[in-house]
């Protein structure tokens, strides 16, 4: 059992105050819908709405509003979340309750930075620092969590180690493993993140390969080791991606088809068409031409414009290497150019989210 876990359940026996009590059940709800124990989350949900139907707590309203932000992004990665995080950040400033202020805010950054709004998620990261305490580990282990992904998309890795070890400092401080868990996964799939842009624009170096393909092995490993069972899906879409960059054509393949009847997805960084792309560009590199064809020829293009930019520039990449291997795949100049246009566009978004992270550059109130 989660040592977190084991805390909240020895808390809930010796809380007398409905309130207290409350609070804690909602804080497991938030835990159990981060480790994928919907159900159990859900329960504990109907629970607390049903017993504070009558608002007569703010502050308990907040932290449930919370819980069903997380149980929504996390099951379903419903865009629900963020309108319950928000709510749950707003009923924690009107009831000056700071510790569910910061961690709703942390949590409104999170959701902020997967979809690319960097410029909200600066300011919801300013407002949980602000209110973040001392003893308040779960809102000072997500802030860093997301400081140190967004250093991370950037390519500044010396600056979110540091980022990174701060957050699993203040997550082993709270004894949870579900943090412990999203810090691993998190480094490395931000890091493969870069490195597929990088790789539309210069040679990946291999020893940074070597060093992301141990990262996704570790955090495949300690989610099998501590059962977590959310976003497991996320690891094995990062081991198909991860073995195109290895070259290793043939299980990428393999990985993508499998991938592609998982889920939940996030639509800023996954769909069908892009799957079809790149297991046609693979289908391609081991000289299959007529079925990369085939493939090829099932591509949604106008899907992409939904995507992140690095998404839609390693699109573009792999558009245009095939382009060049063969005419079949249409003009080789207009893919260049396409591609050209996207990198320039890649690399405007780096330049400004690292700027905007200028204030984290120091690590602030390292532990």
């Amino acid at each position: 059992m989660s040592q977190l876990l084991d805390r909240l359940d020895c808390a809930l026996k010796l809380a007398v105050d409905d309130v207290k009590r409350a609070e804690i059940q909602a804080k497991k709800a938030c835990y159990l819908a981060r480790v994928g124990m919907f159900s159990e989350s859900r329960e504990i949900i109907l629970h607390l709405r049903r017993k504070f139907s009558d608002w007569r707590s703010g502050q308990i309203t907040a932290w449930i509003m919370l819980a069903e932000g997380l149980l929504y992004l996390y099951e379903k990665l419903s865009p629900l979340a963020i309108d319950r995080v928000t709510r749950s950040q707003l009923l924690g400033l009107a009831t000056n309750d700071r510790t569910i202020v910061a961690l709703s805010s942390a949590w409104k950054a999170h959701i902020e930075f997967e979809t690319s709004n960097f410029g909200m998620m600066i300011k919801s990261l300013q407002t949980a620092l602000a209110n973040a305490r001392d003893g308040d580990h779960d809102a000072h282990a997500r802030i860093s969590m997301v400081i140190c992904d967004s250093f991370l998309i950037c390519g500044d890795e010396e600056i979110a180690q540091k980022w990174f070890l701060r957050s699993r400092d203040h997550a082993l401080k709270d004894g949870d493993d579900s943090s412990i868990e999203a810090l691993l996964y998190n480094r490395a799939a931000f890091s493969l993140a870069w490195l597929r842009a990088a790789n539309c624009l210069r040679a990946v170096d291999e020893e940074k390969l070597s060093l992301v393909r141990l990262g996704i092995a570790s955090d495949s490993n300690l989610q099998a080791l501590i059962r977590i069972g959310a976003f497991t899906n996320f690891v094995h879409l990062c081991d198909a991606r991860m073995l195109i960059l290895e070259k290793k054509f043939e299980p990428a393949i393999v990985a993508l088809e499998t991938v592609r009847n998982s889920g939940p997805f996030a639509g800023y960084n996954f769909n069908q068409s892009l799957i079809d792309l790149e297991i046609s560009f693979c289908l391609l590199r081991l000289h299959r031409i007529a079925e990369a064809r085939e493939r090829f020829e099932s591509i949604h293009w106008s899907s992409f414009d939904a995507l992140d930019v690095d998404e839609q520039l390693v699109a573009a990449w792999m558009r245009h290497m095939m382009c060049l291997e063969s005419d079949a795949f249409g003009d080789a100049d207009d893919a260049r150019l396409a591609l050209e246009k996207l990198g320039a566009q890649y690399e405007d978004m780096r330049v400004n989210l690292l700027n905007s992270l200028a204030p984290f550059r120091g690590v602030i109130g390292a532990s």
